[in-house]
């Protein structure tokens, strides 16, 4: 054949090659995507769904109803609707492996997406994945309406009616109708954000977005460029409230775990505008003045964790709480944390601590954590000290300054601390000066010396103090004390102004957690109260356990005039009056074995606002003998009547004491009508003898508990009131005396009128004189 022909016959066969392609070209080009994106979707455990691919010769793929959505079994769950997307495909690059991208512009009409984290265990994209993901990242990105939705944990944020355009040769623009992000921490929305994006080398930077009042994000950039070595970073520059602040973070997931990088700066940031944009209740003022902030690594393996943190606060203002400067600096490396400086300024008082401590390796580790430090303070205004850590400042006061080193290594202490101070107050009680000195060993608390001075009072302590299981103690105390009723208001509050000084020595020995105490407490023109006592206190013990425990204690008091005697815990009682008596206790609390006697003589109430009975004169006996006690008498007077009786104790249980009394003078029921409970007990005159007779009250409770009970028996014979036929057995009543004046009733008994001495008769003579 002529080469002419061959040359015409070649050019045929091109040009109907040609015609061919272009005319299968849009079927063979959509049918390829949709195979090529359910390949590599079934390679990642992906599934999608296609509704239709048109791919016009030499014009954009455009793609209609779009679905992708992750497996069961992935460690993200997620799902993106695309309603419209056009793509320009680069078949040179695609066909001929040339150099430039596989998607020249990316056009998508309507994206929604939802992602989750739900099984961190579960199925990761693979790297060949992310490098098919990296190898589509377009030259020109636009989305004409962007909803997203992203959760971690209790974390979430969403975006609602977003646009973004980006372009390698041109500015793009970003907008959001409403950003918002809620965790347990933080909840805040910005709305309308406008700002300008740029896409360059695989980076996109959006720039001069205003987010809310003293806020504003200057560029935040999202770096893909290593995507396909599976990692991606954000920087970020934000003005924030009058400061700075700048941020790197990266992540690399190649091999697990991931492994993050982080390097931030902080700037003279404003406390105040910072709580009032997030919301905070509390008004914080103060400056964060400058904080650098750099980790490298995962917690999940805290032995390759490196991190690094320096800031200073400065005028710090909290509520009640203030502070001129609070510096930290400290570093983790090889599960060492070094803490180069904890410093706190507040006016005159400054506080040091600087040491290292091992990261635990299990949650167990901080029950028993290794430290190694030195402490020092000067602390000119306690109160205000106190105040920075949540005390109140008016139960502290003084100066006081503090010396040591202390170290801890598997729950075993060590160090040495001193402690000086003058013109202090601790917890509302003045103390003039007070000096320590601690020693921690291995196993063992030592306070080498404790002196505490106040006027002319004083304590010394010294002792031991076992660390390991058993904590067992041994020490010993000397007080001695110029009056007690200046203490009482640790235990009883605010009391009223004593002018009835009530001096007191004490001395304790303690070993094995087993007390001798002995002491000797003065009254004013009365005998001195002495007393001992033996009894074991181990550590934890608590109340019930005291109670069952064994001791033994004596009380002497020969003589006590009341009218002079100091009121500790309560209002006055006595006006006059003479107590004396000795008393041996010994068994336990709930089961005492107790001897001795009590009298009162000549014993004169006060008004009868301060006591739940209308009594003026007491005199009375009593004698303790084991587990029970009998009242000899007990003669007490009213404005109108005299009473006597005598009754018997019992305390076998504590839980369960039961009072006896019974009447020499005739008693009567006087009450007419039932009551709820009894506040007050009221003893009257009653001339005729129609109401029922008591024959004996019995009181019935606990020692240490509520719920007492007061019992009237009366005749059950009606031969003592034929008149009225009455057949009565015990009337009981419960006993509210510490409601009394908020609703309790009162009991009516009756008594005999006080017979009038005879008047002296008068002559009649010397009456007419």
């Amino acid at each position: 054949m002529p080469f002419k022909n061959r040359l015409f016959f070649a050019g045929l066969l091109i040009l109907a090659a040609v015609l061919i392609a272009i005319w299968f070209a849009p079927l063979t080009v959509s049918n390829g995507v949709r195979w090529w994106v359910w390949w590599k979707a079934r390679q990642e455990g992906l599934v999608v769904d296609l509704d239709q691919i048109n791919a016009p010769f030499l014009r954009p793929v455009v793609i209609r109803g779009c679905r992708l959505r992750s497996g069961p079994d992935h460690a993200f769950q997620f799902e993106f609707t695309v309603k419209q997307a056009s793509l320009d495909l680069n078949f040179k690059h695609i066909l001929l492996g040339t150099r430039g991208r596989a998607v020249r512009d990316l056009s998508i009409q309507e994206l929604r997406g939802e992602l989750r984290r739900s099984n961190p265990a579960g199925r990761t994209m693979t790297q060949r994945g992310w490098a098919t993901l990296h190898n589509l990242l377009p030259a020109n990105l636009s989305v004409a309406s962007l909803d997203i939705r992203v959760e971690a944990g209790p974390t979430m944020i969403l975006l609602r009616k977003g646009f973004l355009s980006a372009s390698e040769l041109e500015a793009g623009r970003f907008s959001a109708a409403e950003v918002m992000i809620g965790s347990p921490w933080l909840r805040q929305t910005f709305s309308d954000l406008r700002g300008a994006t740029n896409w360059q080398d695989n980076r996109l930077a959006v720039a001069g977005l205003s987010l809310t009042r003293g806020l504003d994000l200057q560029s935040v950039t999202a770096d893909l460029s290593r995507l396909a070595d599976q990692r991606v970073g954000v920087e970020f520059d934000v003005d924030a409230f009058g400061g700075k602040i700048r941020a790197n973070i990266s992540q690399e997931w190649r091999s697990q775990p991931a492994n993050w990088k982080v390097a931030g700066s902080a700037s003279d940031i404003s406390l105040a505008q910072t709580s009032e944009a997030i919301g905070f209740t509390d008004h914080i003022d103060g400056l964060l003045h400058a904080c650098n902030f750099t980790f490298t690594g995962n917690l999940a393996e805290p032995s390759h964790v490196i991190a690094s943190l320096w800031g200073e606060l400065t005028a710090l203002t909290w509520r009640n709480r203030t502070a001129e400067a609070i510096t930290l600096g400290a570093v983790l490396y090889n599960r060492q944390i070094q803490l180069q400086q904890l410093y706190i300024r507040q006016k005159t008082n400054q506080l040091t601590l600087s040491g290292e401590a091992s990261f635990p390796s299990n949650s167990s580790g901080w029950l028993s954590p290794d430290f190694r430090g030195d402490i020092s303070a000067s602390i000119n205004q306690l109160g205000n000290f106190a105040a920075l850590f949540g005390a109140n400042p008016g139960d502290f006061a003084g100066n006081i300054a503090i010396e040591g080193t202390m170290n801890t290594r598997n729950r075993k202490f060590g160090g040495h601390l001193t402690f000086d101070g003058t013109s202090l107050t601790l917890f509302k009680t003045a103390i003039d000066t007070l000096s320590a000195k601690l020693n921690l060993k291995a196993t063992e608390l030592e306070i080498e010396q404790l002196d505490l001075k106040r006027k002319n009072d004083s304590l010394t302590t010294q002792g031991k103090l076992d660390m390991s299981h058993e904590h067992n103690y041994s020490g010993t105390i000397s007080a001695t004390v110029d009056d007690l009723a200046e203490y009482s208001s640790i235990f009883c509050g605010p009391a009223e102004k004593n002018s009835k000084p009530a001096p007191a020595h004490i001395e304790i020995t303690i070993d094995s957690n087993k007390w001798n105490a002995r002491g000797v407490i003065g009254l004013p023109k009365s005998s001195p109260v002495d007393f001992t006592a033996n009894f074991p206190l181990r550590i934890g013990t608590d109340w019930t356990a005291f109670r069952t425990a064994p001791l033994n204690v004596t009380l002497e008091f020969p003589s006590i005039f009341l009218a002079n005697a100091p009121q500790f815990c309560h209002r006055e009682i006595f006006r006059e009056g003479i107590l004396s008596g000795s008393i041996s206790l010994s068994g336990t609390l709930q089961h005492p074995q107790i001897d001795g006697d009590i009298a009162l003589s000549s014993g004169k109430l006060s008004g009868e606002s301060r006591n739940p009975f209308n009594l003026s004169e007491v005199n009375g006996h009593i004698t303790f003998a084991g587990n029970r006690a009998s009242l000899d008498f007990f003669n007490t007077s009213t404005k109108d009547v005299d009473l006597l009786v005598s009754g018997k104790l019992e305390f076998q249980d504590t839980n369960d004491l039961v009072i006896e009394i019974a009447g020499a003078t005739p008693i009567f029921d006087l009450m007419m009508r039932p009551i709820d409970c009894v506040g007050k007990i009221e003893i009257g005159a009653v001339t005729i003898a129609l109401a029922p007779a008591v024959t004996e009250i019995e009181f019935r409770g606990g020692l240490f508990q509520s719920g007492w009970t007061i019992g009237l028996k009366e005749p059950l014979s009606p031969q003592s009131f034929p008149a009225l036929n009455l057949i009565r057995a015990t009337r009981q009543f419960p006993l509210c005396f510490s409601s009394a004046y908020a609703g309790g009733g009162t009991l009516l008994l009756g008594v005999p009128p006080r017979q009038e001495a005879p008047r002296e008769a008068v002559h009649p003579k010397k009456r007419r004189k």
